[in-house]
């Protein structure tokens, strides 16, 4: 559009007005500048927000419900909303203002800019302007820095502790209370390093072994549905399972039956639901175990800050080995048995076009609801009548066959870049990988131990769960067979850290092994 504004001397001047916003180009993406360890913040000040809405918001409103108290419910709605706004301005998306300038001989050689002045280009172009979301790739930083940082704090852990040790064995009480005081709070702000740091190496590590590039947003969004599974599975251990057990138990009891049963079934459970999100961007069984692994990560990072924290008040030493434990153990074990659930996911996924079926359904929802909101006399698609849904109505098959018509790739010159039209070429979707397919053949073929798990997700469900009630509940029996051979403090400690050492070298050993099985997969 133009338009003619008179000046004060009465000279007429034609103006043209920028061209207004556009969508943007199908297919197009864009990339900003890589800061690896800004997404490391992001992450820690999210699961911050969501370990106040999960403990202290969430779980209170329904606590309060549950046990009908008024004040526990209004306490958990008010801590329910303190951290969303947070939450919301932390992960609201990332939008690039783009202007594209085409060659075109019909184009002008100048165009008006909204900001003020204008864009000149050497040859006629059509202006377009059109904003997009970051598409960046998930870019950690190199694993030495994050396992040095790791093993750096557990050797602040342990130079911490020597004088509580010390102070302890002089037997003087007064000596161990100005120790322990003037310790804890370097305890309490390494704690917040030592519940996110591990976690965030065995992202690196994960994102490096299996070689898929990943959007951020993508990557943040699997970890975010991670920590928002610990809510329902907070509820089950809490207040559902003791429900079921017989009356009389001892509190311990109930702690032992929780940790081998409950914690197994329904973590692993609403892990799964969590990775069953994202099913329409898992194509196959490698990108199944990346999603699933990163899910198993965001549950790890909640549940690792509360142990953290609780650890913290023991002092130093506590702090240090339960950050030891953890980081070695218990977080890599949540990730892979979540990994393996979403393998088999993946499977499915890939043989039964279970990504498409969950886009009919969706469609077919959304269809059935305005027929039953028009039955009740709503008209909501404006129709001036109440007869329900009158569009398209799209079967399974057909569905399908417009995701087939839909995906198609380009052929490009390599010299000129220009597009090349090549009639009767077969359309096909494709991905790509870190790996090349020369990278992928060799190593398949690489020697090795080497592990793959089910091709079906009930089974692989099943390892999960097998997998995790065996962790838990061997540290518990471990924990019984200690007091009914009498042992003392000392005794218990050195028998659960033997076995804890255990699990921990078999758990690597069949990680390393799944690892170099996923990553020996085609990216297809």
């Amino acid at each position: 559009m133009s338009r003619i504004i008179t000046d004060a001397t009465g000279k007429r001047y034609l103006l043209e007005d920028p061209v207004p916003l556009t969508q943007a180009p199908g297919n197009i993406q864009l990339a900003t500048k890589s800061k690896p360890w800004k997404n490391y913040w992001r992450m820690l000040g999210t699961v911050i927000l969501a370990f106040i809405l999960i403990w202290f918001g969430l779980s209170f409103v329904f606590a309060g419900l549950w046990y009908r108290v008024v004040e526990i419910t209004a306490l958990g709605a008010i801590c329910s909303l303190i951290p969303l706004p947070f939450l919301i301005i932390l992960h609201r998306p990332k939008l690039i203002h783009v202007r594209l300038a085409t060659p075109d001989p019909s184009g002008k050689n100048h165009h008006p800019l909204p900001e003020g002045g204008s864009l000149k280009t050497p040859q006629p172009t059509i202006f377009q302007r059109f904003v997009i979301t970051d598409d960046s790739s998930l870019d950690m930083p190199p694993l030495g820095q994050v396992w040095g940082i790791f093993i750096a704090i557990l050797v602040i852990g342990v130079m911490l502790s020597i004088p509580l040790i010390l102070s302890f064995a002089s037997g003087e009480e007064d000596l161990l209370g100005v120790v322990y005081l003037l310790s804890f709070f370097p305890v309490l702000l390494l704690s917040i390093a030592a519940f996110s740091i591990p976690v965030f190496a065995w992202w690196a590590t994960s994102s490096k072994i299996i070689g898929l590039p990943t959007k951020r947003r993508d990557a943040e969004a699997w970890m975010i549905a991670g920590m928002a599974s610990a809510l329902p599975a907070l509820i089950l251990n809490s207040f559902i399972f003791p429900l079921i057990l017989p009356g009389g138990l001892s509190y311990d009891d109930q702690m032992a039956l929780t940790a081998a049963i409950s914690a197994p079934i329904g973590e692993e459970i609403f892990k799964l639901l969590a990775v069953c999100l994202f099913l329409p961007v898992i194509r196959n069984a490698k990108k199944g175990f990346q999603v699933g692994f990163t899910v198993g990560l965001g549950f790890a990072l909640i549940e690792n800050l509360v142990y953290i924290l609780g650890s913290a008040f023991g002092g130093a030493p506590s702090l240090t080995l339960t950050a030891l434990m953890r980081g070695i153990g218990s977080i890599p074990a949540h990730g892979l048995w979540t990994g393996i659930s979403g393998f088999g996911l993946g499977y499915y996924s890939q043989s039964t076009d279970a990504d498409k079926k969950m886009k009919w359904m969706i469609n077919r929802f959304s269809i059935k609801s305005v027929d039953f909101a028009e039955n009740l006399g709503f008209d909501i698609d404006g129709d001036g009548d109440h007869s329900g849904f009158d569009k398209f109505r799209p079967t399974f098959e057909e569905i399908l066959a417009k995701d087939e018509a839909d995906s198609n790739w380009k052929l490009i010159d390599k010299k000129t870049g220009e597009l090349i039209d090549a009639p009767g070429v077969e359309k096909k979707e494709v991905s790509h990988s870190l790996v090349t397919p020369w990278d992928a053949a060799n190593l398949r073929k690489e020697d090795g131990f080497r592990i793959l798990p089910a091709k079906n997700v009930l089974a692989c469900l099943g390892i999960a769960i097998g997998g995790h009630a065996f962790w838990n509940g061997t540290l518990v029996s471990v924990e019984k067979l200690g007091e009914s051979l009498g042992l003392g403090l000392g005794g218990l400690f050195f028998l659960n850290m033997a076995w804890v050492s255990v699990l921990i070298i078999v758990l690597l050993i069949l990680a390393r092994g799944i690892f170099k099985g996923v990553r020996s997969l085609p990216a297809t």
